[in-house]
């Protein structure tokens, strides 16, 4: 099992709920949040009107892949029933082929998610009581 959380994201005039997998193997120095481009066509997000950005070339298990990186283009918080965590400004990934909203280590520190099992899929936010575990949810492929 893998750990996923509810994100709100806040991009281009738009504000998307999604469901985003944490991805400590997704390494950056800045928070990014990667978005498959459907994910942001079905939301309605005008892709071609966002402030401009770079191609940059990202090593994936599949190889390496060029990816369009808009820096700082989106705000994004953890939501949660019982509360929301900070909102965090990130660099928005844009994907032509993956199937998932994917979290950068760097992006997950920022949000204060902590890892508690993977395989049991338990997290809690940085300034939950020690005690507190929340699940994983279901993935949303896009």
């Amino acid at each position: 099992m893998a750990v996923r959380v509810k994100l709100k994201v806040k991009v281009g005039g738009k504000t998307l709920d999604v469901v985003a997998l944490v991805n400590s193997g997704f390494e950056t120095e800045d928070p990014q949040l990667l978005v498959p481009e459907k994910a942001l066509i079905a939301n309605a997000v005008d892709v071609a009107n966002l402030p401009r950005g770079t191609i940059v070339e990202y090593g994936t298990a599949g190889g390496e892949i060029s990816m369009y990186v808009v820096k700082r283009a989106c705000r994004v918080s953890v939501t949660e029933p019982d509360r929301e965590s900070r909102e965090v400004e990130a660099d928005l990934v844009i994907s032509p082929i993956e199937r998932e909203v994917l979290i950068s280590d760097a992006l997950a520190e920022e949000l204060g998610i902590i890892l508690l099992s993977l395989k049991r899929g338990l997290w809690r936010l940085a300034d939950d009581p020690p005690d507190k575990a929340r699940a994983t949810y279901a993935p949303q492929y896009w």
